[in-house]
């Protein structure tokens, strides 16, 4: 049976806890959001690698007012002073020609992230070998920690990342290392995880 044949005979689920609602991306007149705030959070604008001068970035969303401005002068973070439920666009003036580039994260109101788990894979195609990578380590104090091996594809457009959760077959796992197997021709022809069994929430 072939590799690709393997792994799709079973799949699982893939999310990250994160506070990041903008992925730092190159900053242009009109940004997408990429995740939705799951509760009333407040915003943390950052702005990098740009030349300085004067930049306005506009938030409009579910929040006192319907928008909320972050005026800038330098690179940096500015910090909000309302609280969003929902972002419905974003806009952006003043830092061309070089423009830089623009992450947003949610806070609380004293400056904390606020992490939600968001989804990277409904049904990633994958194989956890229990019999060969399912090991117990005890920890001290006894405790006894279950870590097994997932195969997987890379996907470039969705990386996993360390630390995200894998469920399968209604257990939870986190990532905790990622090994990249290349192909003969050195691009990558699958993934490797160590997966360490998390108890029930």
């Amino acid at each position: 049976m072939s590799f690709k044949s393997l792994i799709n005979l079973r799949n699982c689920r893939v999310t990250r806890n994160t506070d990041i609602l903008l992925e730092s991306v190159q900053i242009t007149g009109a940004p997408v959001i990429d995740n939705q705030p799951k509760e009333a959070v407040y915003l943390s604008v950052i702005i990098s690698g740009w030349l300085g001068g004067i930049g306005v970035v506009i938030v409009n969303g579910v929040v006192a007012g319907g928008l909320e401005t972050f005026n800038f002068t330098q690179n940096g973070p500015q910090i909000g002073i309302k609280a969003f439920t929902s972002i419905t666009g974003i806009i952006t003036t003043g830092f061309a020609p070089t423009a830089g580039t623009i992450e947003i994260k949610a806070i609380t109101a004293s400056g904390q992230p606020i992490f939600q788990e968001i989804p990277i894979f409904a049904a990633m195609n994958c194989w956890i070998d229990l019999r060969r990578g399912g090991i117990s380590v005890i920890l001290p104090g006894a405790e006894i920690q279950t870590i097994s091996k997932l195969f997987c594809l890379h996907d470039s457009s969705k990386p996993l990342q360390e630390n995200d959760l894998v469920y399968y077959n209604n257990i939870r796992y986190r990532i905790d290392f990622i090994e990249f197997v290349n192909s003969r021709s050195s691009s990558p022809h699958h993934l490797e995880l160590i997966l360490e069994r998390l108890k029930a929430a």
